[in-house]
């Protein structure tokens, strides 16, 4: 396949190498070309605006920022009106309303949509074993499914477009929720002066127990957050999506809300490039 490929950042690039050892032909832009030119070096072609690399593609599959971007490059003139015949899969994490809107501007431009976010991390990238989430039918996914196999092994299709959107917040929305809560235990243990090995141990045999704790519990400890798998600025975008989508859905978000807050003062206090383990900083501060 042709497939362009827009956004080759933290988790584009690896996802874009994906495609290239697969054997596809790989176009790719980003705003910011000194992050998508070293995949010239592995057979790319690099582009100079996104217009240029959907144009060129049998796809075009977006990752990136949030969906003010993806609507920024959008709006490349002659972009939409040329998308006739070509698929956009829209893999950034964007709120469900956001991903239908997309899907009836590109349809209505004669294009086709399909969303697939996906869960994992940069490692999961680089391996290939991303969950892919899609919301679309199940003759898209059957169209796409190699395509798609380059970054997870088992595409599942989700619902139609909007559903797939909403189940990326509902798990991100962990990745907040289950941090806030490790760092806090970790903080009453710290300060209390009972070992940390003690405490993992028996955390691990519990029933609440999550892989996630034994990720970040490192960084923590050495209150080094300095390489991001995933910069705390977006988990609060994130998050800001999913109380968007909870309390549309008649949900109290209380709890989430206190989550948020937390992730915002780690923003604030010049964290946001930093991995979102940082929020253990917020709760349990050096000083």
């Amino acid at each position: 396949m042709r497939v362009a490929f827009i956004g080759t950042g933290l988790m584009g690039y690896p996802m874009a190498e994906r495609v290239l050892a697969a054997g596809h032909e790989l176009i790719a832009y980003n705003r910011t070309r000194e992050k998508a030119e070293p995949l010239a070096r592995k057979g790319a072609r690099i582009a100079e605006s996104a217009h240029e690399a959907i144009e060129a593609g049998e796809c075009a599959v977006f990752m990136v920022k949030d969906g003010s971007v993806v609507r920024e490059l959008l709006s490349d003139e002659g972009f939409i009106p040329s998308l006739g015949g070509r698929t956009m899969i829209q893999m950034s994490t964007i709120g469900p309303a956001e991903s239908v809107k997309l899907m009836e501007d590109v349809r209505g431009a004669a294009g086709d949509y399909l969303e697939a976010p996906v869960l994992g991390s940069v490692p999961q990238a680089e391996e290939g074993k991303l969950l892919v989430m899609v919301g679309g039918s199940a003759e898209q996914l059957a169209h796409w499914g190699d395509l798609l196999r380059c970054f997870g092994p088992e595409p599942r299709l989700v619902g139609p477009a909007g559903h797939a959107a909403t189940l990326k917040l509902a798990m991100n929305q962990l990745i907040g929720s289950l941090s806030a809560a490790f760092s806090l235990s970790l903080g009453m243990v710290r300060r209390k002066g009972i070992e940390v090995d003690l405490f993992m141990e028996i955390l691990r045999q519990s029933a609440f127990y999550a892989p996630t704790f034994d990720r970040k519990l490192a960084q923590m400890l050495a209150r080094d957050f300095s390489l991001p798998n995933f910069p705390a600025a977006l988990l609060l975008k994130d998050l800001d999506l999913a109380r968007g989508e909870a309390g549309a859905l008649g949900l109290d978000t209380t709890t989430l809300d206190g989550v948020r807050d937390v992730v915002k003062k780690t923003v604030e206090a010049d964290r946001g490039r930093e991995d979102y383990a940082a929020l253990y900083e917020t709760i349990d501060p050096a000083s």
